[in-house]
């Protein structure tokens, strides 16, 4: 099989993406200690706000998902020009954008600057640093040179950096510790080393290869992981996915899948599960399970590992970013290269 030929999977992968998913445990290390030192903004904020985009802007759901249980206050991520109106000298606003150069952030950060809001810029240069480091905000710097997608834990990880410092919520010391320990030993179980036989990232794919993906997440904590998903296979695999989450699916896309029949693309369903996502959410899933397996080409479940939920949140990441590498190299398709992507910027940049 394709995907036990390390030399074939090289060729298949020349912008090494699956190396890089291979580095999320040490991603995560380094970017939660590229904030301890910096100089912060002397806020005591009524609200956070997380404007990115993409890869860039992930990151700012997942640190919702992650403060959710236990911030005292909303945490608001915005995927456009504008920010809410109520953003002000109260607001923590930051601003993420890996390149730097992201024109809705840009757009974002100069409305935040406009309002005296407090602004962290968190990127490897560009425009971003340049203007963040010439109005006295706090910058930053992550490691340049990679694809946005696969920089998330520089993305994510000073974020909960800042908000713990700052006293919001977050994560501590041995939670990361034991996020990264728990990614590097994930590595060993689903990377190219391992076998298709005992590897379920590789048999994921197997089975996702002519599929439609549909990925729900068993809670709402969990709906930034399908996302994930549903835009690696994006991005990585050139496919089309789908993501949603529980109980929300229930009262509007569940019905969605008696219109499936002949005709229609195969259907898969992905179910991303959690051991903390509640009794009833539990049933819903095992409900709707049944009812997909009458209707989708093949119903997968898989469950979060570790124990903090840093760790079970970014074990389900890491499951899906390498199915997405390992579909693209089923499909003879590099994983890297973003065309489409790159042909809008240019048609805008154009005017």
């Amino acid at each position: 099989m394709v995907l036990d030929d390390r030399k074939e999977i090289v060729r298949l992968d020349p912008g090494g993406m699956l190396g890089l998913v291979q580095r999320l445990g040490t991603m995560t290390t380094d970017g939660w200690e590229a904030a301890s030192d910096l100089a912060l903004p002397p806020v005591s904020p009524s609200a956070v706000i997380v404007g990115g985009m993409g890869g860039s802007g992930i990151g700012g759901d997942l640190l919702r998902a992650l403060l959710a249980p236990t911030a005292a206050l909303p945490v608001v991520v915005v995927k456009d020009y504008r920010l809410p109106a109520f953003v002000g000298r109260d607001t923590l606003v930051f601003a993420c954008s890996y390149s730097g150069d992201t024109e809705e952030t840009l757009a974002a950060y100069q409305e935040a600057h406009a309002s005296g809001a407090a602004i962290v810029a968190v990127t490897s240069g560009g425009a971003l640093a340049d203007h963040a480091a010439a109005s006295g905000h706090p910058v930053v710097r992550v490691p340049p040179g990679l694809p946005p997608r696969a920089a998330l834990p520089y993305m994510l990880m000073p974020l909960l950096r800042i908000t713990g410092r700052l006293g919001i919520g977050g994560v501590t010391d041995s939670e990361v510790r034991e996020a990264a320990a728990l990614l590097d030993g994930l590595v060993v179980r689903w990377g190219p080393e391992a076998p298709s036989g005992v590897n379920p990232a590789k048999s994921l794919a197997a089975a996702l290869e002519g599929a439609l993906p549909v990925v729900y997440a068993s809670s709402s904590l969990f709906e930034p992981v399908a996302q994930r998903w549903k835009t690696q296979l994006n991005e990585n695999s050139k496919v089309f996915a789908c993501w949603n989450a529980f109980p929300e699916l229930n009262h509007n896309e569940t019905v969605g899948w008696e219109g499936v029949r002949g005709g229609h693309p195969r259907l898969h369903a992905v179910l991303l599960r959690d051991r903390d996502e509640g009794a009833r959410n539990a049933l819903r899933v095992e409900i709707t399970r049944e009812l997909l397996a009458r209707r989708a080409d093949g119903v997968t479940e898989v469950w979060s590992q570790g124990n903090g939920l840093l760790a079970r949140l970014l074990s389900l990441v890491l499951l899906g970013d390498l199915v997405s590498v390992y579909l693209a190299v089923l499909t003879r398709v590099d994983p890297t290269p973003v065309e489409i992507i790159a042909e809008i910027k240019r048609r805008l940049g154009g005017g």
